[in-house]
């Protein structure tokens, strides 16, 4: 470069505004998206009817998505599908029919069914691989929750029975669809989860505020266990030491806590200040954190397993239903049931 080429100390200052400008202007950008992705909040799946259900395949490739219908002005359509999603691209599959307002989820270990609890008094199972529906199980009034022991031998469901009945559990073989003898538990069961090493049932009764152990072995459920006013959604650790109970509120008012109790002792620990109205919860593979969706606040909180300690809250569409995660514990997905949408909440990375 000669010196008459060469910029002068008033070019070089010009030029040194022009890319201090540059970098301004990149981080005012940068800020904005980051701001309008803090409102907007995670990536959304659309799904549509209200879902309010989510199972993911062991495999980690395929997320079912369950809603029960959805409003179209003033008129409640009844929903009659369960729709895969791709995992890899997100995509929505072809929905399976599978019921009247399927509400309720549970996939076998080995990932080969998909059993879906329907307003309709069934239980339908699904094969995965072809996504073709088997024939309909009949089952008590009121399906609203499911569970599949590890072995994969039996297929719980809890029902709310008619008014003024105890809620029971039925047992379902899995290889021949039987039914056998409904299990009595509390009122208005909302939730169950069996422990890992599938010793016990523990179902959560909505009306009376406690949860019901059951033995696996023999059928035969325990002493209920105090949990607040409105049990709503359970977890167990992956260790089988812990369990968690969600406190969603009684109806007047919404509750704000989640419960540890020892699954050795059954004694309840000190409750966990969450959202509110926490509604469903997930317990990362690595069992590390517990998630918990509040249905109330449109948020899920996450709290430190070892410590116990709640994180900051994080947005999640409208109306947060359920909760899966993805078994490499990259990803979890939280049904947001009156938008309709199911957010997509990256873990890792």
């Amino acid at each position: 470069m000669t010196a008459a080429s060469r910029p002068g100390p008033r070019s070089r200052r010009r030029i040194v505004w022009i890319f201090a400008a540059a970098v301004a202007v990149t981080v005012a950008v940068i800020a904005a998206i980051a701001a309008v992705d803090g409102l907007l909040g995670p990536p959304v799946i659309r799904v549509g009817q209200m879902p309010q259900a989510l199972a993911v395949t062991p495999d980690g490739r395929t997320l079912y998505v369950a809603g029960p219908g959805d409003f179209r002005g003033d008129l409640f359509v009844h929903g009659h599908t369960v729709t895969p999603v791709s995992i890899a691209t997100g995509a929505p599959g072809t929905p399976i029919r599978a019921g009247d307002q399927p509400q309720a989820l549970a996939m076998t270990p080995d990932g080969s069914t998909l059993y879906v609890a329907d307003n309709g008094d069934t239980v339908t199972p699904v094969n995965v691989a072809t996504g073709t529906p088997a024939t309909p199980i009949r089952v008590r009034h009121g399906p609203v929750a499911l569970a599949v022991t590890p072995d994969g031998r039996t297929l719980y469901v809890a029902s709310e029975g008619y008014a003024g009945e105890t809620g029971t559990v039925l047992p379902v073989t899995v290889a021949t669809g039987a039914t056998g003898t409904p299990i009595p538990v509390g009122n208005v069961p909302m939730a169950m989860v069996v422990t890992p090493g599938g010793r016990t049932l523990y179902v959560a009764n909505y009306a009376d505020g406690t949860v019901t152990p059951v033995d696996i072995a023999t059928g035969r459920p325990g002493v209920p266990i105090p949990a607040g006013r409105g049990p709503g959604g359970l977890a167990v650790t992956p260790d089988g030491r812990t369990l968690y109970v969600a406190d969603t509120g009684d109806g007047l008012a919404g509750g704000h806590t989640v419960t540890p109790v020892d699954i050795a002792t059954g004694e309840p620990g000190t409750p966990i200040r969450v959202g509110n109205g926490p509604q469903a919860l997930v317990v990362t593979p690595d069992g590390r954190t517990l998630y918990v969706a509040n249905i109330d606040d449109n948020t899920v909180t996450p709290i430190t397993i070892a410590t116990g300690r709640p994180g900051g809250p994080i947005r999640a569409g409208h109306g947060p239903q359920a909760l899966a995660v993805t078994p490499d514990g990259r990803t979890l997905y939280v049904a947001d049931v009156l938008g309709g949408t199911v957010s997509v909440i990256s873990l890792k990375g």
